[in-house]
C-alpha cells in the first residue's frame, strides 16, 4: 500500500455511522458525514433484501454509496472500527484477548480490497467475562497522553461505561458497566419513572446527586432506589432532584470499587457527564486527570492512524 496523504476514518456503531476524511499528517478533519444507519439497522435491511448476495457485499455497497456523498476526487484507504467487525457487521473478526499494548500493535486488523475500496478493519478485544468493539482503538489514541510508567484506570463513560485498567504501557483488563442503559430503563420502564423529571443541570441539584453518590459508593444503591418513590410521595424531594439522586446512585455504584484506592484515573468525556463523573470521582480519593474535548475527538483518529501505519 502506498504512503497515505489522507485516509477515511469510519466509526461504525450499533446505532450510528460516521465517516471523516482525515489529513494523515495533521489529523485535520477535512470532510464529515454522519447518519443513524448503524450496523443493527443495516443488518436488518440485509436480512429483508432477497436480492443481496452476501452480507459483506451488502455492507460494502452501503459504504461505497456513503463515500460518494463526500464528493472526493479519489477514495483513500478506509479504516473502520467498532461494530463493523461484529457478526452483524461488514466482516466478522474474532476478539483479541487482553492485554493490549498502548500502541495497539497486537490488535487484530484485516486488509480488505472490495468494490474498488481499500478497507482496514480493526477487531475488538475480550477478557474472560467481557467484550468491547471500538473503545479499544479510542484507548490506543488516548494512551499517548498517559505516562507509560503509570498504573491506573482509563474511564470511558457512556451507555455502557468502560473501565480499562492499564499498567506500564499496557491495557491489562477492562470492565463494562451498564450505567447509562440501566438509568434509561429505570426512568422509562419502572414505577420510579413517575417520580423523576429530567432537568438541565444546576448546582441546586448537587446535594441530591452527591447524596446518591455516597450511597452508591457504600454499595447501598439497590437498597436506596425505592426511596425515590417515597421522597416524591412525601414531598421530601422534587422530581428533578430525584433525577439527579438516581444518577448519583448509579454512578456511585459504578465507581464503588475505586473508593479510597487513590488510583490514577483518566476520564474521557465532556459536558454534563464530565461534570457528574468528576463530582463523583472527587468523593473516591482517586487522582483524577480529565482529557479535553480535542484530545477525546482526536483519540479515534490517532488510533486509526496507528493501525493504518502498519499497512504502509
Amino acid at each position: 500500500m502506498s504512503t497515505h496523504q489522507q485516509f477515511i476514518s469510519c466509526d461504525w456503531g450499533t446505532s450510528n455511522f460516521r465517516l471523516r476524511l482525515i489529513d494523515y499528517q495533521t489529523l485535520e478533519i477535512l470532510k464529515e458525514l454522519t447518519s443513524d444507519v448503524g450496523v443493527k439497522k443495516l443488518y436488518q435491511k440485509f436480512q429483508l433484501d432477497t436480492s443481496a448476495n452476501n452480507q459483506t457485499d451488502f455492507f460494502v455497497h452501503f459504504l461505497r454509496e456513503q463515500i460518494k456523498l463526500l464528493n472526493l476526487d479519489y477514495t483513500p484507504t478506509i479504516v473502520a472500527s467498532g461494530m463493523a467487525t461484529a457478526s452483524i457487521g461488514l466482516l466478522e473478526l474474532p476478539y483479541v484477548a487482553m492485554p493490549v499494548k498502548f500502541n495497539g500493535d497486537n490488535l487484530l486488523s484485516k486488509y480488505v480490497h472490495q468494490a474498488n475500496l481499500n478497507i482496514v478493519l480493526i477487531s475488538g478485544t475480550k477478557t474472560k467475562n467481557d467484550v468491547m468493539r471500538g473503545e479499544e482503538i479510542q484507548a490506543v489514541g488516548l494512551s499517548q497522553y498517559i505516562p507509560t510508567n503509570q498504573k491506573g484506570v482509563l474511564l470511558l463513560p457512556g451507555t455502557h461505561s468502560k473501565h480499562i485498567q492499564f499498567n506500564n504501557g499496557v491495557f491489562t483488563d477492562f470492565t463494562t458497566f451498564m450505567t447509562g442503559e440501566l438509568f434509561d430503563v429505570i426512568q422509562k420502564q419502572t414505577l420510579l419513572g413517575n417520580s423523576i423529571q429530567k432537568s438541565a443541570w444546576s448546582e441546586t441539584y448537587q446535594p441530591a446527586f452527591l447524596e446518591g453518590v455516597r450511597k452508591g459508593l457504600n454499595h447501598q444503591h439497590l437498597a436506596s432506589l425505592f426511596s425515590i418513590r417515597a421522597n416524591d410521595l412525601l414531598s421530601n424531594a422534587s422530581k428533578e432532584e430525584n433525577f439527579y439522586f438516581l444518577s448519583g446512585l448509579l454512578i456511585g455504584g459504578e465507581l464503588a470499587y475505586l473508593k479510597n484506592k487513590q488510583t490514577e484515573v483518566y476520564i474521557a468525556t465532556t459536558g454534563i457527564l464530565h461534570t457528574l463523573y468528576k463530582l463523583a470521582l472527587d468523593q473516591t480519593g482517586c487522582n483524577l486527570t480529565s482529557f479535553n474535548a480535542d484530545m477525546i475527538d482526536k483519540a479515534l483518529l490517532i488510533g486509526h492512524k496507528q493501525i493504518l501505519a502498519s499497512y504502509v
